[in-house]
């Protein structure tokens, strides 16, 4: 009997609340420290609740109970109470422009943490804790009113190793808080970091069920009664998965409304599972749709073209850029659904990009499998009518094997025009053209067609050798193509007239004709005139001059096969008929020989350098901001300067320069000793801002106590009048005054720049003290909105604070200049009376300490 009131008593103290739909996820967390005391080991617990926002702020308990079970005991070995420690709001980050009707994505994130010692324990451990409730709009589980929430976490034992209770839990990584749309892909990450680095496995699971109200007690735990066609394994529908090894959850998103999900990761450390870890959490699914790029993860083709389109069609996404991951190729589209060939089979990274380059831009990558790539090819042999064309198969099969095909011939005129064979023989009776077709499929499922247009003559296809021209001394092959015997004549100095290639070599210009013969009847003839040359003809171009350092090209006319230029050092190809040529001496003369066969030709050309302009664009400068400077340019007799800006003339040797910034200026030298181009060199004009001089705010002082000045703004100083001033050289002079006074400070840089600034002394003949108004009117009229301490002879304001009617501060500052705006904490405050303190340093040291009351007027 005093067992069950433990525990009776143990969960009437769990600070369960009255019903309230609040609850939206949570689970325990602890961490290995170390050795405790004797034996014991030592854990930090962590206790997550995620609360609704608008119902669950009042619901917050200052402390959560958690009971600690030893596997295979009913009764609690220890019963934590630990603090609240944190307490934020979980808001959706994501811009919420990109999202249309955008759901409120919130939670309440309560944190408690504590510490516990636990003896070593062969079995382990079980933390566990319950509370009420749930919210209600649940669509995927059964009367969720009546539901309420169990978190646990286990200690492993030692059963499962020596060090396994040296072990903390998984920490997921990710972020709390996604925006998901109905009918629409969503991908949501419970990846987790393991401090053990033992490898991790995620699954969905059941979320657990509170026990009988006012009753707690160990595992095992029911789970919730899932409705409809979800479950524990598929709480958000079989369209929604999640990836085992790395914890991401992926699919469609079911139909609007609040889904539990709870996410079991394991731990497994030396193959044996030591440890399973679990949260829950609410997840809110809204009519919306998202400015995302969405692809399936993979593609297979079976050709090497595809039409591509995003998956989301949200009414947010207005431009579109792929890219399809060809190296070097240019694979990328600005389409809606384009049209991609690949280039060869293999995999692909395509990568979308939806609203590049705006707000709502979103990116998505996927994986293209281009294999087996079938590609059916045919070779056609023949080509006279009444004489048998052959037909080849040349499909390539890619990744699989061909399994069936059909042959089309192309004739109308049979009732039966086609085969099955792999090389069929057909024979047309008709000249004309004829479309062959072939239709062939492999052992995948692939299937693919070619078409060729297939020319029927009376006589072969014979292509031979282009006319030539040859040296009267050499031999040449001649060449022709075709199916069939072939024959040339005349046979004239030929070595073989029944060859294909047969060796010529006239001695004057010939025309040789060739026959073709594939079968009888079915005959081709064609011609090939060779021209014979006794030498070789070379026109040289005319001497000529250029700039030193440019380049020319040598343009000769020849009739030579081959040419061979020297010398060949300032050539870009010595061996080109019409080379580039880039001397860089003061003359050169190029010789070529032409060869045409065994016959040549000689030539030369000679090409004269003059050098560029030298110019000069002299010294870089720097002027202060709104001075000018005169640049000096030299080296020639003509300059145009570029840019114009801040030149009064840009077309003269030394214009003067004003720039607004600093500026590179290039001017362009020409000359008259031959060289018609300019040469150009570069002048950098340097431009100094003016200093941001500042003497300081204007200020009120006391008669004969002294008051530390402080100017900014350079490095060089200098105070006017010097009158009552401790050194008129320095930014930070003491001065000593009997009336007001106004003081003028030159600030200048190391450049040279200057700049002026004023300040207005005020002097009374009073002691020194501290001024707080007694009413001010913070509307932002800009009239007496600040309520602040005015110092007269004070050097320093330790503190000025302002008190609410219940003594609390709301207001403190210790700089002087900053005073209240009438609000606290973001709000503004009442109109009445609030109390005031200030203390200050005169100059001389002493404090003074002031009190009283504001009236805050609105």
């Amino acid at each position: 009997m005093k067992k069950l009131l433990t525990i009776i008593g143990f969960c009437l103290a769990t600070g369960m609340v009255a019903r309230a739909d609040h609850i939206s996820g949570g689970e325990i967390i602890y961490e290995y420290l170390g050795k405790g005391s004797g034996e014991a080991l030592k854990y930090k617990i962590s206790l997550k609740l995620y609360l609704d926002c608008v119902t669950g702020r009042e619901l917050i308990d200052g402390e959560a109970y958690i009971a600690v079970y030893e596997s295979g005991n009913i009764y609690p070995v220890k019963e934590l109470v630990i603090p609240l420690t944190r307490n934020e709001q979980v808001v959706m980050s994501q811009t919420l422009k990109c999202i249309s009707n955008p759901p409120n994505v919130c939670y309440i994130l309560c944190t408690y943490v504590g510490e516990v010692e636990l003896q070593p324990s062969t079995t382990g451990y079980t933390l566990t804790y319950s509370n009420c409730c749930r919210t209600e709009d649940l669509v995927n589980v059964l009367n969720p009113l009546s539901t309420g929430t169990i978190y646990s976490a286990t200690i492993p034992g030692t059963i499962s190793g020596s060090d396994a209770p040296k072990n903390s839990s998984p920490l997921i990584t990710s972020k709390d808080t996604v925006v998901i749309c109905a009918g629409s892909y969503f991908a949501y990450s419970f990846e987790a970091f393991d401090k053990e680095n033992d490898r991790l496995m995620y699954e969905f699971t059941g979320a657990f069920d509170w026990l009988i109200e006012g009753e707690l007690g160990p595992p095992p735990y029911r789970v919730l009664n899932y409705s409809g066609s979800y479950s524990a394994a598929s709480p958000m529908g079989e369209k929604v998965k999640i990836d085992p090894d790395n914890g991401l959850i992926t699919g469609i998103a079911p139909e609007r409304g609040v889904y539990v999900i709870t996410v079991a990761i394991r731990e497994i450390r030396g193959g044996e599972v030591i440890n399973t870890h679990r949260k829950d959490l609410h997840i809110r699914v809204a009519p919306c749709t998202i400015a995302e790029a969405i692809l399936p993860p993979e593609y297979i083709l079976c050709r090497d073209s595809i039409v591509f389109k995003n998956l989301n069609t949200s009414e947010l996404i207005n431009s579109f850029h792929w890219d399809f991951g060809v190296p070097g190729n240019a694979d990328t589209s600005n389409v809606e659904t384009p049209v991609f060939n690949f280039p060869d089979t293999g995999q692909y990274r395509i990568m979308l990009i939806t609203n590049p380059n705006q707000e709502c831009s979103d990116t998505a990558v996927s994986i293209v499998k281009n294999y087996p790539g079938l590609s059916a090819n045919m070779e056609i042999m023949g080509g006279c009518i009444n004489n048998p064309v052959q037909f080849r198969d040349k499909t390539s099969p890619g990744a699989g094997a061909i399994s069936n095909r059909k042959w089309y011939f192309g004739n109308p005129t049979p009732i039966e025009d086609t085969s099955l064979l792999a090389d069929p023989v057909y024979t047309y009776s008709q000249k004309g053209t004829y479309n062959v077709r072939l239709i062939t499929g492999n052992t995948l499922g692939c299937k693919d067609t070619v078409t060729r247009s297939l020319v029927i003559l009376d006589k072969p296809v014979l292509s031979v050798s282009n006319d030539t021209l040859i040296c009267s001394l050499d031999t040449i092959k001649m060449k022709a193509n075709g199916n069939g015997l072939v024959r040339w004549f005349p046979e004239y100095m030929i070595n073989n007239s029944s060859v294909p290639d047969p060796l010529i070599s006239p001695d004057h210009s010939t025309m040789y004709h060739v026959e073709l013969t594939s079968s009888p009847g079915c005959v081709n003839t064609d011609s090939v005139f060779v021209q014979v040359k006794q030498s070789v003809a070379l026109k040289m171009p005319a001497d000529t001059t250029i700039c030193l350092g440019d380049s020319i090209r040598l343009n000769i006319q020849s009739d030579g096969y081959s040419f061979i230029w020297k010398p060949a050092l300032s050539l870009n190809d010595p061996a080109q008929k019409q080379p580039v040529a880039k001397p860089f001496s003061d003359q050169t003369t190029y010789t070529v020989t032409a060869n045409l066969g065994s016959c040549e030709a000689s030539g030369d050309i000679s090409v004269r350098t003059i050098p560029y302009p030298k110019a000069d664009a002299g010294p870089d400068a720097s002027v202060c901001y709104g001075s000018s400077v005169k640049l000096q340019a030299s080296g020639g007799i003509k300059y145009i300067w570029t840019p114009v800006t801040g030149l009064n003339n840009s077309e003269i040797a030394d214009p003067n320069a004003s720039p607004l910034a600093t500026t590179s200026y290039k001017v362009a030298v020409y000359d008259i000793k031959g060289c018609p181009k300019p040469s150009f060199d570069s002048v950098k004009v340097q431009v100094f801002p003016l200093p941001n001089a500042f003497a300081g705010n204007d200020t009120i002082m006391v008669a004969g106590q002294p008051l530390h000045l402080k100017a900014s703004g350079g490095t060089i100083y200098l105070w006017q009048p010097s009158a009552g001033l401790s050194n008129v050289n320095i930014p930070e002079p003491v001065a000593t005054l009997s009336s007001d006074m106004t003081y003028i400070v030159t600030v200048s840089t190391t450049g040279g720049c200057m700049a002026k600034d004023t300040i207005h002394i005020k002097v009374l003949s009073t002691a020194p003290d501290i001024l707080v108004p007694t009413a001010f009117t913070p509307n932002n009229d800009r009239k007496n909105d600040i309520l602040k301490p005015i110092p007269v002879g004070v050097s320093t304001i330790e503190f000025f604070r302002v008190f609410d009617h219940y003594g609390q501060i709301i207001f403190s500052t210790n700089i002087i200049g900053r005073g209240w705006d009438g609000r606290f904490q973001g709000r503004d405050l009442n109109g009445g009376t609030y109390v005031w303190a200030v203390q200050g340093i005169d100059y001389t040291g002493k404090k003074i300490t002031k009190k009283g009351t504001v009236t805050l007027i609105r």
